[in-house]
């Protein structure tokens, strides 16, 4: 009997970032949440698509590279026709899922969105900012809230709506095309009224725009510190399939977990794995992690001055 899923997740990443969606969807399996999934791909090798589409229910959506960066696709794909259930997850590909976590990946209100808000207040939540806010989407859209319905912005590495607010992802991706520039990486300078770039234009339409959903009071997920059920997201660079630095060293087992399934179920052969993933380059890994941060400005400047 073929089982039914009131929910897709939706993620993407470019070739950098694959190995973080193959961990994704691995958790998920390895922890019976065989719900269907919706992979956004920049870049990819075949290599690794079929890699992804071995663990099931998996569907890939080619991303151009001539469009905006990868996270500011997220309204696009959580918006396209390979979307098929009620509801839609979206979930950052830099994580992993600990524990069975199905419960947190549908909502319990169609009229709300289920996001967790910014705790502490991000800085781009000034008056200023909110002010801008406010000038942009009268300005496309034509009309606005004069009072912020809340009293922060939002985190989008993970969230669920129900696809009657598709017309709202849309303005979303309208306002993302409208607001930031088209080469804009993930993270804008601090201080401006989009830094985070897709996240802040979420923010500024929850908080401002008229037919924008509710935000739900309930945000389940994590809730509780429990270690054994959560979405664990690594969040900063390196990624631990590039390079293992102190914040996500708190992440290890979790991950490493992971990649032992895969391996005990012939997903993934040991040779196979980035040397990061291989239990026998921790000690090592855990005794630099100190340096990845720079490690990972120094690859980042030398991209930049390939490019130029």
């Amino acid at each position: 009997m073929k089982e039914e899923f009131q929910t897709t997740v939706v993620t993407a990443g470019d070739q950098a970032y694959a190995w973080g969606v193959y961990l994704l969807i691995a958790s998920m399996r390895m922890n019976g949440m065989n719900h269907p999934v919706v992979v956004g791909a920049m870049g990819w090798t075949d290599d690794m698509k079929s890699r992804v589409c071995s663990l099931g229910n998996v569907v890939f959506r080619d991303l151009p590279k001539n469009r905006r960066c990868v996270a500011c696709q997220k309204p696009l794909l959580m918006a396209c026709d390979e979307v098929k259930t009620e509801w839609v997850c979206w979930a950052d590909s830099d994580a992993v899922f600990v524990g069975n976590c199905s419960e947190w990946i549908v909502g319990d209100n169609p009229d709300e969105i289920v996001i967790r808000k910014c705790d502490p207040v991000p800085p781009d939540f000034t008056p200023e900012n909110i002010e801008i806010w406010r000038r942009d989407i009268k300005l496309h859209f034509g009309s606005v809230l004069e009072k912020c319905r809340y009293a922060t912005r939002v985190n989008d590495s993970f969230f669920v709506i129900n696809r009657k607010w598709k017309a709202f992802l849309n303005c979303w991706e309208k306002q993302i095309e409208n607001v930031l520039p088209p080469d804009v990486e993930i993270i804008m300078e601090k201080g401006s009224p989009y830094y985070q770039t897709d996240e802040s234009v979420l923010g500024s339409l929850l908080c401002l725009y008229p037919d924008a959903p509710m935000v739900s009071s309930v945000c389940r997920a994590n809730d509780g510190g429990n270690r054994n059920r959560q979405f664990a997201h690594i969040a900063y660079n390196p990624k631990p399939w590039q390079m293992w630095n102190v914040h996500s060293l708190k992440w290890h087992m979790e991950v490493m977990n992971v990649v032992q399934w895969l391996e005990e179920n012939n997903y993934v052969k040991h040779a196979e794995l980035p040397c990061s993933l291989r239990s026998e380059w921790y000690p090592l890994y855990r005794r630099v992690a100190w340096l990845a941060p720079w490690v990972w400005k120094a690859t980042k400047l030398k991209r930049r001055l390939l490019k130029s």
